[in-house]
């Protein structure tokens, strides 16, 4: 019985403490299913990802159309299911330990900026293309992960993401994606100043002892 109770409890904190990492994710399994039942597919069934940008997934005609709010719509939008749902765990995972440790506001700059650099550097390489998928901002948190936590277990769970990530990429082009790599710069830029804004309100905070001769 206190084993159950404690499990109740430390969940019921994870969902307090950590309400933007939840909604990121419940946003990306929304856009999932907004996807499936606009095109009238089952939830298991890939989408397709020319057909994408009927929700808001961004090509290179951004650029001629100035529709700047797809690179941010995007994010939530994926064509295979499996891969929807490890960005989704891995991101509810990551953010979670940032909110947590840095608030929703640190949270939210890193995802949504670095998730923003990642799918405008993906259009940038290559409009003909259909960019989705939140992977760019996966790779900005666990930039921010290596920056504001690097020693939470949490840092090794990003690091192996980012390990996984690249194989899959090397595999698919012999190189890194544009997105990826431009997330996670974004990330890692965005996690060092707010390190060193932390760190600066934290020495401003220290009290100034005066020391006198007698």
């Amino acid at each position: 019985m206190p084993t159950c109770h404690f499990i109740k409890m430390n969940q019921k904190n994870i969902f307090f403490r950590s309400p933007t990492a939840i909604l990121i994710c419940v946003l990306i399994l929304t856009g999932w299913t907004i996807s499936a039942l606009y095109f009238e597919q089952s939830l298991f069934a890939s989408q397709k990802s020319l057909r994408l940008p009927q929700l808001g997934a961004a090509t290179g005609e951004l650029f001629v159309t100035h529709e700047w709010w797809r690179l941010l719509v995007s994010q939530f939008l994926h064509v295979h299911s499996l891969h929807m749902l490890f960005n989704a765990m891995s991101i509810l995972i990551i953010a979670s330990k940032l909110e947590r440790t840095r608030g929703w506001l640190a949270l939210l700059s890193i995802y949504l900026i670095g998730g923003v650099a990642g799918q405008l550097a993906s259009v940038w390489s290559n409009p003909a293309l259909v960019t989705d998928g939140a992977s760019q901002a996966l790779m900005a948190l666990c930039a921010g992960m290596f920056i504001l936590q690097p020693r939470s277990r949490v840092a090794w769970f990003a690091g192996l993401i980012v390990a996984i990530q690249v194989a899959l990429d090397v595999h698919a082009i012999a190189g890194i994606k544009a997105g990826h790599l431009y997330g996670f710069v974004a990330g890692l830029l965005i996690s060092s100043v707010l390190w060193f804004l932390s760190r600066s309100k934290a020495q401003s905070a220290k009290p100034e002892f005066q020391t006198s001769n007698h």
